[in-house]
């Protein structure tokens, strides 16, 4: 089985185990393909940690978690003193089952931490290395990972907040999927915990070269791509969505791994559009992000995947709208009206279902996701509000 195969084995494992998490589990995926840095954003029990650490046992690395406050040392990342070395003269840290000795490692509450452990972070996260004793150690580091529960406005914390050029958003499961969540949750609780590894280091080793191989290979074939990518950049500059010039080049290499898991061949404009909506700052760029795609031309079926969110959210403030009248005992009329309207939307997200079908793009996969998710509740909902 080659490593493509491999890869998409452990996507689809972290997919049937953690319900309505297809976006995060495509960015943390690729967070690892590309070797760059992640930052998972949402509440607690959000999955976040659980996600990571199958993600480790998936690939059989050596892994470190971690919680950080604001009282964490230096040391605990890096290691004790090593007491021997001292005597002779030396200052090394003992490294074992530390950051240093492990491929994935991932930090929770980053942004709770002193200023010396940030320090630390940012020369680890853009170098992969770290100062023992008197010369520089090389890490073998496959992924960092980290968690916030919020993002931060906090002056302080930009440096390493732009050291992460994968940031994933996300909130508690919808409740279209809420059944769902229940079901596997207790599927899981009863059988006993036994994760195979089906990936190698060395594979995902592979993969971060293939990674490089496809940028040299757009750099010299992609220039009527770059200069979409480009226009994209400028129209959400002067709409005040600005990257720094460290992550425009990051979503070009986050771009390549998301060819990879999209199966293709070459960076397509879909992999571009896939991976500048994982690079944004805060939730509230998202439809910035998206008229940038399209006015762009960066990404094929945009237009189909805006019709499709903004018909899902229309259909569930509907269902909220016709549940309130029926509560406050509205005029019959009204209701029967919602619920005509309510037929129309389930139609309309059916043929839009059958347009996305089939669809290799992992963002499309998700709207797609939701949209058979939407239709189901929706469905659900009209037949209970019908005999009300």
């Amino acid at each position: 089985m080659n490593r493509l195969d491999k890869i998409n084995r452990v996507k689809m494992y972290l997919l049937n185990t953690f319900v309505g998490r297809e976006d995060v589990i495509n960015g943390v995926l690729a967070g690892i393909i590309s070797g760059e840095p992640t930052l998972l954003i949402g509440p607690p029990g959000t999955a976040k940690t659980s996600i990571i650490d199958t993600l480790s046992r998936l690939v059989s690395a050596k892994y470190f978690y971690y919680l950080l406050t604001k009282f964490t040392e230096p040391e605990e990342l890096l290691g004790p003193i090593d007491i021997n070395a001292l005597k002779n003269g030396e200052y090394k840290n003992i490294t074992r089952g530390k950051p240093p000795d492990a491929n994935i490692i991932f930090l929770d509450e980053v942004f709770k931490a002193s200023s010396a452990i940030r320090n630390t972070l940012l020369d680890i996260m853009l170098n992969k290395r770290i100062p023992n004793g008197n010369s520089m150690v090389n890490l073998d580091i496959l992924g960092i990972y980290s968690a916030s529960n919020e993002v931060t406005n906090d002056e302080e914390d930009m440096a390493l907040f732009d050291r992460y050029p994968i940031k994933i958003f996300h909130n508690y499961i919808e409740k279209t999927l809420m059944d769902s969540l229940l079901i596997k949750g207790i599927e899981i609780m009863e059988r006993p915990e036994n994760v195979s590894p089906l990936i190698t280091i060395d594979d995902l080793k592979d993969l971060q070269n293939d990674v490089i191989s496809r940028l040299s290979k757009f750099k010299n074939d992609g220039h009527e791509l770059l200069n979409r990518y480009t226009d994209a950049l400028l129209q959400l500059e002067e709409n005040n969505v600005v990257f720094s010039d460290r992550r425009k080049i990051k979503i070009l290499k986050i771009a390549a791994a998301f060819s990879i898991l999209m199966n293709s061949n070459e960076i397509t404009g879909n992999d571009i559009a896939m991976a500048m909506r994982y690079s944004i700052d805060s939730e509230e760029d998202m439809p910035k992000i998206d008229a940038a795609i399209m006015e762009s031309k960066l990404e094929n079926k945009s237009e189909l995947v805006q019709k499709a969110t903004t018909i899902i959210e229309e259909t569930r403030s509907l269902i909220s709208n016709t549940e309130a009248c029926i509560q406050k005992n509205s005029p019959y009329k009204e209701v029967v009206d919602n619920l005509d309207l309510l037929a129309i939307y389930i139609r309309k997200l059916q043929e839009l279902e059958a347009d996305l079908s089939g669809d290799t793009n992992p963002y499309h996969q998700n709207v797609l996701s939701k949209i058979d998710s939407t239709i189901e509740y929706a469905k659900n909902k009209y037949e209970k509000l019908k005999v009300m």
